[in-house]
């Protein structure tokens, strides 16, 4: 019984694995892929509206580096963004602004720029969740180590200074993220296979 016990639990650890690195794999990036298409659509719709115009430099480099971002979505792996992130800090680099949002500084209409920055910012949120969402063991360190870290935050903000401190540091991070994912896409030789559409 205890044979048969540990080959159904060697069974099911494999299917897990096959479909942690199969099937959710590529759901994971549809997912990103689908909301970086929508919201590259969307600046096309400001541009469609006359809030941007189609030949701008800063149009078009918004959306080449969105079109460059999509298709690095295949390519993006948390570890390589963690490993990324930890030789900048390292080596104490200075990070130079990516060309996209360097191109999102030269909307001249701030109404315009503050929409554009939105929608690059959902776009990287997306693929930054997805990015956590592949990784095996991004899912397990949230379960086991911020699921009670968060518990102990949420606790802790009843008092307004820590919870304010708690939100900025993480919005902080998360913007480094972002940062981190844009200039890595910018960085990545596009495959010939990863199409944008």
């Amino acid at each position: 019984m205890t044979a048969l016990n540990a080959l159904f639990s060697l069974l099911f650890l494999l299917l897990l694995g096959v479909f942690l690195y199969g099937p959710w794999q590529g759901t994971c990036t549809a997912y990103a892929r689908q909301i970086m298409f929508e919201k590259r659509d969307a600046i096309f719709d400001l541009a469609r509206d006359g809030k941007l115009s189609f030949h701008s430099r800063e149009y078009r480099t918004v959306r080449a580096m969105l079109e460059k971002t999509i298709r690095f979505a295949h390519e993006a792996t948390l570890p390589a963004t963690a490993v990324i992130a930890a030789v900048l800090l390292w080596r104490r680099e200075e990070v130079a602004k990516p060309e996209l949002l360097a191109a999102i500084e030269r909307i001249p209409d701030p109404a315009t720029r503050k929409q554009v920055q939105e929608l690059v910012n959902q776009a990287l949120n997306a693929l930054l969740i997805s990015l956590i969402l592949k990784s095996p063991v991004a899912l397990v360190v949230l379960v086991v180590v911020l699921v009670p870290l968060l518990l102990l935050v949420l606790a802790l903000s009843l008092l307004s200074v820590t919870a304010g401190l708690s939100r900025k540091c993480a919005r902080a991070l998360w913007r480094r993220l972002r940062l981190l994912l844009q200039i890595e896409a910018e960085r990545v030789e596009s495959t010939p296979d990863a199409v944008t559409a």
